[in-house]
């Protein structure tokens, strides 16, 4: 497989960016914002995959990304959960309007929540890194 390791890391760079940004918003109680940045940090991780592989990577269907993904980097086959988890937390974690009731997002959203997003976002990005980490190492 022909990478693109350089764009990868790009990618990557932004997902850790973004996932220590989730640690201190669940760290704060910003439950709603970790989810959603949870969400997006599985995105730019898949997107490192993706990208580096020269696979179309438009839009933010988190398990259309995967599907895509899985093929360029087997080891993340086994995170289909973690991927449907994640891929709700996209709309939902920020409009108000995608709940009933006049409710809104942060009093929807708890501490459990943003722990298992962060879990599996971190998965996520581990599972990338490793992939790419083999195939761009010495690159």
């Amino acid at each position: 497989m022909v990478l693109d390791c350089e764009e990868a890391d790009r990618w990557l760079r932004q997902a850790r960016y973004t996932l220590e940004s989730v640690r201190s918003d669940y760290d704060g109680g910003f439950y709603s914002w970790a989810c959603f940045k949870a969400n997006q940090a599985a995105e730019y991780s898949l997107k490192a995959v993706l990208r580096a592989g020269g696979v179309e990577s438009f839009g933010h269907d988190l398990m259309g990304l995967w599907r895509r993904a899985k093929s360029l980097c087997p080891g993340l086959e086994d995170l289909r959960d973690c991927i449907a988890l994640l891929n709700k937390m996209y709309v939902p974690t920020r409009y108000p309007d995608a709940w009933p009731g006049g409710a809104t997002p942060f009093e929807n959203y708890t501490r459990r929540d943003a722990e298992e997003a962060l879990e599996c976002s971190v998965r996520v990005y581990r599972a990338v890194e490793e992939c790419l980490g083999e195939e761009c190492e010495g690159a």
